[in-house]
């Protein structure tokens, strides 16, 4: 009898003969050895009840296993069980982290001492080849958070991460300002659910995962714009009260829906959603389906919109720190960040400027 599951923390290889060897990550123990046929073979094998059994057993022993203290293991356990910034975390970075965790599995037998750049970036090569690029930077972000507090603690002397390049070279075009026959489109034709979150980060530049958990009762009033939002961003941990613009204020105001708790960004039919990632992923979704309607360009995403939101504001004559205020963030090079196409544009037209008054 054939069972079909998807079986978790599987490393596959093959020999120089072409046969299949099956291991558990983080044991040495094969589940299956010098198997001779192609992957769907493989596949049959892998949920017949002998090696389902072994599985199980393996992975239970290795899950409950207690790793010795200075080893990598013993200091994840520490990191996800102890450390109060583990539980600080979004639920969307704590899952890549746990992902992160899950693929260094392998090594957690590995002591800290044994742990140097050089022995990272070795690391990181094996990841891009099992994995891809942006996992790889994924993991070696997910150490370094968790390597700085180490270093804090005195677990570790340094954080061996700190100066490493990217492997991922990221789009330049990702996130980037909405254009405005794109957010026009989107604002009279999305459906609430995804518009919501989008008229929430266009015009007040919240973070997705302070969208997320928005609530009626985080609207006061303000003597600026009539209204104002109250919030933390679990980020940063910074508290902000940002009066709220008109669009948006008309736009709340005139729901159809509405919670007797006052969540604001709520699926179609009422219900909240599970995670910020959710979110995400509904609006990302509907976005690309109207890129590949022609409807709407590449790089549109709710990021993108919480750029727009800075952007205007830049070209209203807000400072790099305004903007920076302005969306919630700590840092005044973030204000910056957001908006340096901005400055681009500024500089383009002041050259332009003097090119009118000196003449061709």
């Amino acid at each position: 009898m054939v069972v079909r599951v998807k079986l978790k923390g599987l490393k596959i290889t093959r020999n120089k003969a072409r046969r299949y060897y099956v291991y558990v990550r983080g044991t040495r123990r094969a589940l299956i050895s010098n198997f001779d046929g192609d992957r769907e073979a493989l596949t049959e094998r892998l949920g017949e009840i002998d090696v389902m059994t072994v599985y199980n057993a393996t992975r239970k022993h290795e899950l409950n296993r207690v790793y010795a203290d200075g080893t990598l293991g013993a200091l994840v356990n520490w990191f996800k069980a102890d450390c109060p910034n583990y539980a600080k975390l979004s639920d969307a970075t704590r899952n890549d982290y746990d992902k992160a965790f899950y693929w260094l599995e392998s090594g957690f037998d590995c002591p800290l001492d044994l742990i140097t750049t050089p022995e990272l970036y070795d690391l990181r090569d094996r990841c891009i080849k099992e994995k891809w690029p942006r996992f790889a930077d994924k993991m070696i972000s997910a150490l370094s958070s968790m390597l700085t507090q180490a270093v804090k603690r005195r677990k570790m002397p340094t954080n061996p991460c700190l100066g490493m390049d990217k492997a991922h070279k990221a789009d330049p075009n990702s996130n980037r300002e909405w254009f405005g026959p794109e957010w026009d489109f989107v604002r009279n034709n999305a459906p609430t659910e995804v518009l919501i979150p989008c008229m929430i980060a266009r015009y007040a530049g919240l973070a997705g995962q302070t969208i997320v958990g928005l609530n009626d009762k985080q609207f006061l009033d303000h003597p600026l714009t009539g209204k104002a939002v109250q919030y933390t961003r679990r980020k940063n941990g910074k508290a902000t009260l940002l009066p709220v613009l008109p669009e948006l204020q008309v736009f709340l105001g005139a729901r159809d829906i509405r919670r007797a708790d006052g969540l604001i960004a709520i699926r179609d039919d009422g219900s909240p959603w599970e995670t910020e990632k959710d979110m995400q992923t509904r609006v990302s979704h509907w976005l690309r389906d109207r890129e590949r309607d022609g409807k709407i360009g590449a790089g549109t995403t709710l990021h993108g919109l919480r750029v727009s939101y800075a952007s205007w504001w830049k070209r209203n004559g807000a400072s790099d720190e305004e903007v920076a205020r302005l969306i919630g963030d700590k840092s005044v090079a973030m204000g910056s960040h957001y908006t340096r196409h901005v400055e681009d544009e500024v500089s383009i037209a002041r050259a332009f400027n003097r090119l009118g008054k000196d003449g061709a």
